[in-house]
């Protein structure tokens, strides 16, 4: 019986770790955009994504993109996210003032689409070079 209950309570334990917030974080550190969260989400869903400015630069800013099918981090890293994603598409979510330092905000959006989504950290500014462009790719299945 002691086997039952020993067994018993080391599941309980292991399904309480694994139950813990699966809420998607993105991270700024100075050298770039740390992603904490699912590879997929389910269209029609609303998600929101907790993002935090962690480090000494003060005009970080955060969005949640649909992209174009084929479009990588990589493009978005050498070109900038306006130059891979086209002047016909438009960001989802969008933190419209930069995100103050080591204060955690959140960002909320309805994924509507299916295809290729992700979050993009960058640095707000008029003349910000295409590495200041750090994007996490996801995908919102039907």
């Amino acid at each position: 019986m002691r086997r039952v209950t020993a067994l018993t309570m080391l599941l309980v334990v292991a399904l309480a770790a694994c139950s813990g917030s699966s809420d998607p974080t993105a991270t700024y550190t100075g050298d770039g955009c740390d992603y904490d969260g699912p590879s997929e989400f389910d269209v029609n869903t609303n998600v929101t994504f907790t993002v935090t400015n962690d480090s000494d630069i003060t005009d970080i800013g955060f969005a949640i993109w649909k992209f174009p099918s084929g479009v990588t981090s990589e493009e978005i890293s050498s070109e900038g996210i306006f130059q891979a994603v086209g002047p016909d598409d438009d960001f989802a979510a969008l933190n419209s003032s930069p995100t103050p330092i080591g204060e955690p905000e959140e960002l909320s959006v309805f994924f509507d689409t299916p295809g290729q989504w992700g979050i993009n950290c960058f640095v707000f500014a008029n003349d910000r070079s295409p590495e200041q462009d750090h994007t996490t790719m996801f995908t919102v299945n039907e």
